[in-house]
């Protein structure tokens, strides 16, 4: 169908759609999108791949008209559409993303690291329209996703770090430079830690191999409330210090203010922005849409994947662990003989070198000790399989589709 947005109105699309501009001028979280007849491109595959939009299920985003614009768009429900007479992106939002910029331009000794916080949907959505601005003005950043649950750059029960290089809409605009396999989609127990931890080890790391870059985005979860929500909380900003904290602030949650109240005294020099009241034009996910989300990552993931055997020899089965008193994680090896005797049959695992290195994830079908292999599921190539030393198991049991199983308590 075709549809006219006037300039400054904002049609909020709710996927799945497919989005043609025919004219005009559109902006999607901070990214232009031009019509044909803007664009400089001679090239109609190049054109298409940067200007048509693909907006998968349970997904919405904002159209924002910069000039009167028609679009062709395809989509299974009329009412999946809803046009706007304002831009959906807050004037909070355009203010903290000035006065971010401003910090970002002046002569600085390390890149800026901004963590967005809260329990409301929109904490992506802002770090993609701030990594799209500052992108527009010609930065370089990374963009850490902690949230094992709802990854945007990988699968889930992981945290990666990828290079911004590109303006970012959909999760196929960025790719994974650094994963850490955590094995859970929830932080509960040690992963809280284990989690915080390896983030800022990964940030560490790539600031050491990218020491040309301007900014780190850091998104995160929604656990908050409860006593281990702000402890989880607390060590993480503790642990991963950024520099600028934007917190989706809500008056009836005392977590939040506590937690608020924690991050200023630990880093007196922390910028804190906080943007109150609800966004009514956020779509906000329901648990079985984040559930299907979840599947469909794994899904997609594991199509690539194969059952095969590698020999069991001298492979060691670890599980990660938090010590407190030294305030360090630490591999745990598991005795084969005991781990055979519980349910780990489709348990999700990280596939590790001598050296700990993540070569791949799979899930882990049998342990034949009196034969001496390994049957799993996974993508391994012959040169990786000789890599692989160690099995870090993980706490989520799956289907080869990806969906949810049970778990596996170690």
């Amino acid at each position: 169908m075709i549809k006219n947005i006037e300039k400054g109105n904002t049609l909020i699309v709710r996927g799945p759609a497919r989005i043609t501009l025919l004219e005009g001028e559109l902006e999607v979280f901070g990214k232009r999108i031009l019509s044909e007849k803007g664009s400089s491109t001679r090239d109609k595959e190049d054109f298409e791949a940067q200007n048509m939009l693909i907006i998968p299920s349970a997904q919405s985003y904002p159209l924002y008209s910069q000039e009167n614009s028609k679009i062709d768009i395809y989509t299974n429900k009329e009412e999946n559409l809803n046009l706007i007479n304002e831009n959906s992106i807050a004037n909070k939002w355009i203010e903290i993303k000035e006065e971010v910029l401003k910090d970002l331009k002046k002569e600085k000794e390390s890149p800026i690291k901004i963590m967005v916080l809260g329990m409301s949907s929109g904490k992506t959505t802002l770090i993609k329209y701030l990594a799209n601005n500052f992108i527009k003005e010609g930065l370089k950043g990374g963009y850490l996703d902690s949230d094992l649950g709802q990854q945007i750059i990988y699968v889930p029960t992981t945290i990666n770090l990828g290079i911004i290089k590109d303006y970012i809409v959909s999760s196929e605009d960025i790719n994974s430079d650094m994963t850490e396999f955590i094995g859970a989609t929830f932080p509960k127990g040690d992963y809280k830690y284990i989690v915080s931890i390896s983030s800022r080890k990964m940030i560490d790391e790539f600031i050491a191999e990218n020491n040309d870059v301007d900014f780190i985005l850091i998104d995160t979860d929604g656990w908050i409330k409860t006593e281990a929500g702000i402890i989880y909380k607390n060590f993480f900003i503790k642990t991963v210090d950024p520099d600028v904290l934007i917190v989706f602030h809500d008056e009836s949650i005392e977590e939040l203010s506590e937690i608020e109240k924690i991050a200023t005294s630990q880093n007196t020099n922390r910028k804190i922005f906080l943007i109150k009241g609800e966004n009514e034009y956020f779509y906000e996910k329901d648990k079985e849409e984040r559930r299907f989300l979840r599947q469909s990552q794994f899904s997609k993931k594991f199509e690539e994947f194969r059952k095969m055997t590698i020999p069991l020899n001298d492979m060691k089965f670890i599980k990660i662990e938090y010590d407190k008193e030294n305030d360090e994680i630490f591999e745990k090896e598991i005795d084969i003989n005991e781990l055979v005797n519980l349910p780990y049959h489709y348990v999700i695992i990280g596939l590790l070198t001598e050296n700990s290195e993540l070569v791949e994830i799979g899930l882990l079908f049998t342990i034949n000790i009196e034969k001496n292999y390994i049957l799993l599921y996974s993508d391994l190539k012959y040169k990786q399989q000789i890599q692989v030393k160690k099995i870090l198991l993980g706490s989520l049991r799956l289907s080869t589709k990806g969906n949810h199983q049970g778990y596996l308590y170690l």
